[in-house]
């Protein structure tokens, strides 16, 4: 649930609440005015009709079949309901005579049950009627308390139909203020998932709201810091990579050097042997053949590491054709996968890219093809490396490994090859993606910044 909506509806609770409140009050109130009302009715009434009679009785009651009381002339007064009786319960004469129903009222009449639930009971004012010691009727004053009912009921509508336009205007005004005030954090939202795909170039603006204010410097602070950190952290890993790819480079020359040649005069020597033995020294043949055949088992095994610790085919002739040979070389320990590589000519042609970005590409390839190999289960492997136009100065290489295979749970690998991929790539500051599904295969992404190293015909 939203911050607004969540104000919006405590306010809504509290808004009501008061007008439950106040309805309540009101009720409160309009029972003891309606008493209040109608008995002082009653009381004048009654005074009026004993004062009328007691100063004229003989006028007012010696005929009262004729109606001598006049009480529709009476019509006017509310709250009570005046009817003259005979001795035998007759009605001889009404204030509400000639009236074919009760007048109807303005309150609705839920609320004229309430008001009668929460009001003493009504009882009716009986005064015996006699003339010369004789009894002639009774004057019944019975309350009617709707018109006073109808009055508070429009009091009661009247402030519901103001305080509603007060919580609609209430409601609009909080929403909008709301909005106004959390805007700002569409920005910061924005610039959190901007720092959450690598963009250590995100930045929050200065709000005017002081605590926003302070929650953006806090966060250019902290951003700028970790940017330093993950600057360092990517210069070190790229001095320990480059460490690690000199001594390869030192131990693959010492292996060429030292143990090749070695290797290679052993061989020879044991040729030599080999034909001595054939000819004068039949008995030492089979051990100076052993010789010879463990001589160019060793010399295969050497050039193996040669080719895994640094491979001289990048060295010498560019890291295009170190990558197809790779690739061949691939494709013959696993004849059951299509592989295809696309290499765009600029790479071709131009030998300028320097060391580092030649060695990252190579073992990004080589690691993608190990890993396929030995999980994937692909069927297809396609590999892409181009040059295009960045968003800066420099051109932008871009290398994709794509296959078909069974997919992994990213989150479950353990292992380090995954995670030297993409610090070779960071250290370059480029941008490493990886994208697997399980039963969708797997896509490695790189695009690596060509600084000081442009493809002339890219």
């Amino acid at each position: 649930m939203s911050l607004k909506l969540r104000l919006n509806l405590i306010i809504t609770g509290l808004l009501l609440l008061i007008m439950l409140a106040g309805m309540l009050l009101n009720i409160v109130n309009a029972r003891q005015n309606v008493r209040a009302e109608v008995e002082s009715t009653e009381k004048l009434a009654l005074y009026l009709f004993d004062t009328g009679i007691l100063n004229n009785p003989g006028a007012v009651l010696r005929e009262p079949e004729k109606k001598p009381l006049r009480l529709q002339s009476l019509r006017h007064m509310r709250h009570v309901r005046i009817e003259f009786l005979d001795i035998y319960g007759h009605i001889l004469d009404s204030n509400r005579a000639g009236e074919l129903s009760a007048p109807q009222s303005e309150a609705p009449a839920w609320f004229e049950d309430i008001m009668d639930k929460v009001t003493p009971k009504w009882e009716p004012l009986r005064r015996d009627i006699e003339y010369q010691g004789r009894l002639l009727g009774h004057l019944v004053i019975t309350p009617d308390p709707s018109s006073e009912y109808a009055e508070i009921w429009k009091q009661i509508t009247d402030l519901m139909t103001l305080l509603s336009i007060f919580f609609v205007t209430v409601n609009l005004m909080v929403y909008w203020a709301v909005g106004q005030a959390l805007k700002p954090t569409a920005r910061i939202l924005e610039a959190l998932n901007s720092l959450e795909r690598g963009d250590l170039e995100a930045r929050l603006p200065h709000f005017d709201l002081p605590e926003l204010a302070r929650i953006g410097e806090k966060f250019n602070h902290m951003v700028e810091t970790l940017q330093q950190s993950i600057m360092r952290n990517h210069r070190l890993s790229q001095q320990l990579i480059s460490l690690q790819e000199e001594e390869r480079k030192s131990l693959a020359r010492d292996l060429h050097d030292e143990f090749g040649q070695c290797l290679t005069a052993i061989n020879a020597d044991a040729t030599v042997v080999l034909q001595l033995a054939e000819k004068k020294y039949p008995e030492i043949r089979d051990s100076a053949q052993a010789i010879a055949k463990l001589s160019r088992h060793l010399m295969d095994l050497v050039s193996g590491l040669m080719q895994r610790l640094r491979p001289g085919i990048l060295d010498e002739l560019g890291l295009a054709s170190a990558l197809q040979d790779l690739v061949d070389t691939w494709r013959l320990r696993n004849e059951t996968v299509n592989c295809k590589l696309t290499i765009d000519d600029g790479i071709y042609k131009d030998q300028g890219m320097n060391e580092v970005i030649q060695i990252t590409i190579y073992r990004l390839v080589q690691e993608c093809l190990t890993n396929i190999s030995r999980h994937a289960r692909a069927t297809q492997v396609e590999i892409t490396l181009n040059s295009k136009p960045g968003n800066g100065p420099h051109p932008m290489l871009y290398v994709n490994v794509s296959d078909n295979g069974k997919g992994f749970n990213e989150a479950a690998v353990d292992g380090f090859g995954l995670h030297g991929m993409r610090e070779r790539v960071e250290g370059l500051g480029g941008v490493f993606t990886l994208v697997t599904r399980l039963g969708k295969g797997t896509e490695i992404s790189a695009r690596i910044p060509l600084q000081n190293n442009v493809l002339k015909d890219s």
